[in-house]
């Protein structure tokens, strides 16, 4: 029996679970394209020189001592091996898979024996063996015999016969005291300061230079009105961009929210941070060294960077950080000794923005950060810049982050103070009718006559709008006060988009309007005792009648809410337990 249906057959008798597993272990892009979804033909494609290559850049440095160890001891047993005539399998460049030639050397006639590696490497060794089977990398073993793919017998990773079982030590120190709370204080402050850039965002789009990029000065004010300082701005941005949720916009060359962001943004804390952590784990950049915000994402060691660091990071003790950087670059090093040799600036970039996510605290690993560790063993990275799965994400996050609230304590000073993260009706609902004064562990909103006409203006009467303020607290009488006195005189005068007329019942009124000096740049003309027409569009006379001190209403003006196309997805969608699924079947099928 040749290795290819040796492999087929050990497939089909794998669960679904199991498949599952070896599918992500394997990294594979390709879930669910039709032509991998026989067993066959996924055999053939993992006994392909370029899966093979693939799949050793994600193993550690002992896993790689075993398999080079059984290769050289097979060339010891029977010599060198013949070179392959190999057709290497289509499908990483984006092109359809179609059927991968399979080397003509079959390296189950070059099997060892089990007990003879055992002996040489020790007993240490016996658990990564079954891992490394589990992942087809040692094919299926016939009682005692050990095989590893064609590929390896041509190069093995390693000449010599070393064994390393475990990474370098990191030495390191016990984290204070407040330690444990430091992730919740950082993922809870990230939920909220990129709600607040992302709604200034979509409420004042910067322009882009056709350079690429907004300017600084753009990106300064919409850090400024985030409060957050400017690279954690440009971060964030960069991360929304990658996540599909923001996108350059032509004519007049804009930054705009996608059609994605209005599901984002009503959505919770947990679901809105979960997407842009996906977003930072897989894009190939690292941020901290991009030259300028919304750079092109092509640099192919920062997500191994990325994974090699939470890798190492992962063997702390519990309780421990402060690992020295060069300790950690050894370490990161051993997970990923095929990968490209660690950069210390780009390595201290990445764990600053590790912890400015809550993927690290103090330098150690948090639930967030085993979370996207977990992602990143699925191989999600190869699936950019389509959002991987996020659902363990939202799931620890929720976990981690403080509940919502919905309710907000209204106080007769005309300010409403929500302490914790409120839902997405309930902010909605206040920055409606009133203003953000502050942000933090709690939210403070201010009453005035112009936030209360706003909601007006949306068509709500005094009494629509009391008694939703009334769903979310008891009304102080101030504030009562204030949203009738306000409705009294709202409406009193409309504007109707024409270009425009205005009109009002109370003639007084109408004649008063057209003897305003600080109104005579609207060209206001009486075309009747109640009418009046502006030379002004509808919205620059409702400002100016707001500034001379009047109250008018907008009479059926219709408000766009301009949104980019979001960007495609370049890659299909990673779906590996599909996949799984739709092998046991046809694995059945042929059976039948």
């Amino acid at each position: 029996m040749s290795s290819t249906e040796d492999l087929t057959r050990w497939l089909t008798g794998r669960t679904a679970g199991q498949l599952t597993v070896l599918l992500e272990r394997r990294q594979l892009p390709y879930a669910g394209v039709p032509g991998l979804a026989e067993p066959a033909r996924l055999a053939a494609f993992l006994l392909g020189n370029p899966s093979v290559r693939l799949a050793l850049t994600t193993l550690n440095l002992a896993e790689l001592q075993v398999l080079s160890a059984v290769a050289v001891l097979a060339e010891r047993r029977y010599g060198p091996a013949p070179a392959p005539a190999v057709s290497a399998p289509a499908g990483f460049a984006g092109r359809r898979i179609g059927a991968a030639a399979v080397p003509t050397l079959d390296p189950a006639s070059r099997s060892v024996p089990r007990a003879e590696l055992l002996e040489l490497l020790g007993s240490r060794a016996a658990p990564l063996l079954a891992g490394l089977a589990d992942r087809a990398l040692l094919l299926p073993p016939h009682g005692e015999q050990l095989t590893v793919p064609a590929a390896l017998h041509q190069q093995p990773p390693y000449r010599s016969l070393d064994f390393t079982p475990d990474p370098p030590p990191l030495p390191a120190v016990p984290l204070p005291a407040h330690a444990a709370g430091a992730a919740q204080a950082a993922v809870t402050e990230a939920a909220a300061r990129v709600e607040l850039l992302l709604r200034a965002t979509a409420a004042r789009p910067p322009a882009l230079r056709r350079t690429g990029g907004p300017a600084v000065r753009e990106v300064r004010g919409l850090a400024k009105a985030a409060g957050l300082s400017e690279p954690q701005a440009a971060l964030w941005l960069d991360l929304a961009a990658n996540a599909g949720l923001l996108a350059p916009c032509p004519a007049p060359l804009r930054l705009l929210p996608t059609a994605r962001y209005d599901d984002w943004a009503a959505g919770t804390p947990a679901e809105r941070l979960a997407p842009l952590l996906a977003a930072w784990a897989v894009t190939p950049l690292v941020f901290g060294t991009a030259p300028a915000v919304l750079g092109t994402p092509d640099d192919p060691t920062a997500v191994p960077l990325r994974h090699a660091l939470l890798l190492a990071l992962d063997q702390l003790p519990p309780g421990h950080g402060g690992v020295d950087p060069a300790d950690l670059l050894d370490a990161a090093a051993w997970h990923r000794p095929l990968g490209p040799a660690p950069d210390p600036a780009a390595a201290a970039a990445t764990l600053a923005e590790a912890e400015l996510l809550g993927v690290l605290a103090h330098g150690a690993p948090t639930p967030v950060g085993r979370a996207v560790r977990e992602l990143l063993d699925t191989g999600a990275a190869h699936c950019f810049p389509a959002v991987p799965p996020v659902r363990q994400l939202c799931y620890v996050l929720d976990e981690l982050m403080p509940p919502q609230v919905d309710r907000a304590r209204f106080q007769a000073d005309l300010t409403a103070v929500v302490t914790g993260p409120p839902t997405a009706a309930l902010a909605g609902l206040l920055d409606l009718t009133a203003d953000r004064e502050s942000d933090g562990q709690a939210t403070v909103w201010r009453f005035s006559p112009a936030a209360v006409r706003r909601a007006l203006d949306t068509g709500l009467d005094a009494d629509e709008l009391l008694g939703r303020l009334r769903d979310r607290g008891e009304l102080p009488q101030p504030l009562e006060y204030l949203v009738k006195d306000t409705a009294r005189t709202h409406g009193r005068l409309t504007v109707a988009p024409v270009g425009c007329v205005l009109r009002s019942e109370d003639e007084a009124l109408v004649l008063e309007l057209t003897r305003a000096r600080a109104l005579s740049g609207l060209g206001l003309h009486r075309i009747a005792p109640t009418v009046l027409t502006s030379t002004a569009d509808a919205g620059t006379t409702l400002t100016a009648l707001r500034q001379a001190g009047y109250a008018p209403s907008a009479e059926s003006v219709a408000v766009t809410v301009e949104r980019a196309p979001t960007p495609p997805d370049r890659a299909p969608a990673y779906d590996a337990a599909a996949l799984a699924v739709a092998l046991l079947g046809a694995g059945t099928s042929r059976a039948d």
